[in-house]
């Protein structure tokens, strides 16, 4: 992955900044990834500022295609319009999640973009992972 993100930084892409809001009012911290970059991405590759206290906070149990909703996020309403509704595959799964609300997004399908510098998003307080209930034999 970190030569994913060399060949982003040399291609052009920029950093961007968000705002981590944790559970419990815990204080908030600022994290940072490449532009085209999920959330999810960041927790587990990322190597700039915030990201491995952002993987405290999400799990990413299944890889990033939309079979959990460990990384479950509150995007703050102000940056809902601009980071988007989600797909009908997303809000299936959103419905699963713990304590989903209007602004529900998962980490996995937020991508960075320049207009998203700034964005706020708020971890919940718990989280549903249906991988805890699957009969592995």
């Amino acid at each position: 992955k970190s030569v994913e993100q060399d060949l982003a930084l040399s291609a052009g892409k920029v950093h961007v900044k968000f705002t981590v809001q944790t559970p419990k009012g815990g204080k908030p911290f600022v994290c940072e990834g490449l532009e085209g970059m999920s959330l999810k991405e960041i927790a587990e590759h990322g190597t700039s500022q915030g990201a491995d206290q952002l993987a405290e906070y999400i799990e990413c149990a299944c890889s990033g295609v939309m079979a959990c909703s460990t990384c479950h996020v509150y995007v703050d309403p102000a940056w809902f319009p601009k980071v988007g509704q989600p797909s009908e595959a997303e809000q299936d799964m959103l419905e699963c999640a713990h304590e989903p609300r209007e602004t529900s997004r998962l980490g996995c399908q937020i991508r960075l973009r320049p207009d998203l510098e700034g964005m706020v998003v708020k971890i919940p307080d718990g989280a549903n992972n249906m991988f805890d209930h699957i009969p592995f034999q």
